[in-house]
């Protein structure tokens, strides 16, 4: 029988599931191929053995993820509304990152800057994007990283570009540093922008004994940096309001907290305690008044970390825009996933 282009392909994904399959510990990773060896981080340039790292784990993905779809397919025949990947118009730059064709959703978790809006410009039929989803009964949040804005200046912000959102529906990672810091009892020096204190009014900031970082252009010099370096030092936690290495603004990406958090960890060599996306608490934090699981919810965003890998992590489907910060010559893992997913799309739907 002779060898067809299509029998090639197959062959070599059937390998490279089997390699895939193998336990890295015993396997790969006395090979030096381990999980944390080599792979390199979103934003960074891949090289050959981390692409082919990343190509093994995406086809283990997809293998792992059709036996799934099969099992909730079963799961979900009887619920009140099927959520369709192809309902997600491309026209709105919104592509599926899961393996799952169809889900019984309730609700909606959706990021604003680079997903709805960049500044002051609502990103090119959000709006109608977003009215689509109300019109099919589900529960829609939004959740943000956003720390350069009270969430009062937020939320006049996208009621100016003609958003129907209310102030409920609105969770931010300033909201989730808040209950942290009244939870701890903190007295937290804080580097956010002076728009944003709004939201931590009533919290008692004198003699500080927490250091708390949001994006904060305008306090991130030499001597305030320094100065939290030296409270860290003396026993003061580090709690960073999230950990976004750059962000999309109308005259292209700048840097975001990361960076900033990360020196002062590398500096004081300490550990950050991080309350905004992608941790899971953020999420359930999120959806606990939606009166829905994880399972049950999507969650939209332009950051194929924080967003699709956080809400994945947490147990909802994860999708990505092609809107904000994402750029096609650094997503080599998420061109692998959307190529597969296309075909065993096509298989779960014969």
């Amino acid at each position: 029988m002779a060898f067809t282009l299509y029998s090639l392909i197959q062959t070599a994904i059937l390998c490279t599931n089997a390699i895939a399959v193998l336990h890295e510990e015993r396997f790969l990773g006395k090979m030096g191929w381990g999980v944390d060896q080599g792979v390199g981080g979103f934003g960074d340039d891949p090289g050959v053995k981390a692409q082919i790292l990343n190509l093994i784990r995406s086809v283990r993905t997809v293998m792992r993820g059709r036996q799934r779809n099969i099992r909730e397919k079963k799961k979900t025949r009887q619920t009140p509304l099927i959520f369709r990947t192809e309902t997600l118009d491309e026209k709105y730059g919104w592509c599926c990152n899961s393996m799952a064709g169809r889900r019984a959703l309730k609700a909606v978790l959706i990021d604003l800057s680079g997903t709805l809006h960049i500044e002051d410009s609502a990103v090119p039929g959000a709006q109608d994007a977003l009215n689509r989803l109300r019109q099919a009964s589900l529960a829609v949040k939004f959740v943000t990283n956003t720390t350069k804005e009270s969430k009062r200046n937020l939320l006049e912000r996208l009621q100016r570009l003609n958003f129907d959102v209310q102030e409920k529906e609105i969770f931010t990672s300033l909201s989730a540093a808040r209950s942290l810091l009244e939870q701890e009892q903190h007295r937290p020096l804080l580097l956010v922008e002076d728009s944003a204190l709004e939201d931590f009014a009533g919290i008692d900031m004198s003699e500080p004994n927490a250091v708390v970082v949001g994006l904060a252009p305008d306090h991130f010099n030499y001597q305030t940096l320094n100065k939290a370096f030296r409270m860290i030092l003396d026993g003061a936690p580090l709690i960073a309001i999230h950990k976004a290495r750059y962000y999309k603004r109308t005259d292209g990406l700048a840097l975001g907290p990361g960076p900033f958090v990360t020196g002062l960890e590398y500096a004081a060599d300490c550990k950050a305690t991080v309350v905004g996306k992608p941790e899971k608490t953020f999420f359930t934090q999120a959806l606990s008044d939606l009166g829905c699981s994880p399972s049950e919810a999507i969650m939209i965003g332009d950051d194929v970390r924080d967003d699709v890998g956080g809400a994945q992590n947490t147990g909802m489907l994860g999708i990505l825009v092609k809107t904000g910060k994402r750029k096609k010559s650094k997503l080599f893992l998420l061109f692998i996933l959307n190529f597969f997913h296309c075909h065993v799309f096509i298989v779960t739907n014969n």
